[in-house]
């Protein structure tokens, strides 16, 4: 049996979807039972438990055998995988699969408290004993979801990051579809890192897709990591928050997530990753 911890936000109800596709009926482990009977389906299997519960999610668990984590970004990160860790080893799973942040972005000194937690759930990881993968996908083409306002108002797509600057984009779907195949047969993937990528583009283009697709003038522009900061404190973000995606854009100007690698998607999906246009035609209901 297969769990899926996180499953409504949208790596893990994508990694749901994929397993359900694949003839699989997975555990959500979910807070909000509601929501997840919305954006999951009503034939969803749910179990609730909030991730500060050890004995719910212990209960959770029980019976399964390989596991998904993804958490939402938050200070408390650690002490919540850790504690779908303890619960997954109590319950007798085999397997953990999680999805980390970037090699740049996971480190013990990192300015992102999400990147320290990133790095210090992993090194609790390689030691506890079960069948680990630790998926690093790259940029997620979802981040230009938070832009949906300014592109169906104001015909703007706006980042930090200049015009033509190369970036490997990754559709969270791409995710969710190497996620649910280690999944289903975890033994030959344990202990292994899985960087991938969807191929280099840069937000230029990405503006002038969706420019195509939307069939109206969509204009790019790209501000300094200063202007974003400011802009990302006037709208009252959470300071950890704010310098988390400081710490991405930084890492990411340096080039953090130039380097195309389609081929994970490729040889465990077997197919292409998705593409910019896909994303934007799958997606148009948001932005037109």
């Amino acid at each position: 049996m297969i769990a899926v911890v996180g499953a409504t936000g949208n790596t893990g109800r994508a990694v749901v979807k994929e397993l359900k596709a694949l003839g699989q009926n997975p555990v959500c482990v979910v807070r909000n039972p509601d929501k997840a009977r919305e954006v999951l389906g009503a034939d969803a299997k749910i179990a609730v438990a909030e991730l500060a519960d050890r004995a719910a999610l212990e209960k959770a668990l029980q019976g399964v055998e390989s596991v998904f984590v993804v958490t939402g970004h938050n200070p408390g990160m650690v002490e919540q995988q850790n504690n779908v860790l303890d619960a997954a080893l109590k319950a007798g799973a085999k397997y953990l699969v999680r999805v980390g942040g970037g090699r740049a972005v996971a480190v013990a000194d990192s300015e992102s408290v999400v990147g320290r937690g990133h790095y210090a759930i992993e090194q609790r990881l390689r030691g506890s004993g079960i069948g680990w993968v630790i998926l690093r996908p790259g940029l997620f083409m979802q981040n230009v979801l938070a832009q949906a306002a300014s592109i169906k108002n104001d015909s703007k797509l706006v980042m930090p990051y200049p015009k033509d600057f190369p970036l490997a984009l990754t559709d969270v779907r791409d995710t969710g579809a190497v996620g649910a195949r280690i999944l289903l047969d975890p033994a030959p993937h344990a202990g292994k890192v899985y960087e991938f990528t969807g191929t280099t583009t840069n937000y230029g283009d990405f503006a002038e897709v969706f420019s195509q697709v939307l069939g109206r003038k969509i204009t790019y522009l790209g501000v300094t990591v200063e202007q974003n900061e400011q802009a990302m404190k006037a709208r009252n973000m959470p300071d950890w928050l704010v310098a988390h995606l400081v710490t991405i854009a930084k890492l990411g100007n340096a080039g953090a997530f130039s380097n195309e690698n389609t081929k994970p998607i490729r040889d465990i999906v077997k197919r292409a990753p998705l593409t910019t246009r896909q994303f934007v035609e799958d997606h148009k209901a948001l932005f037109a």
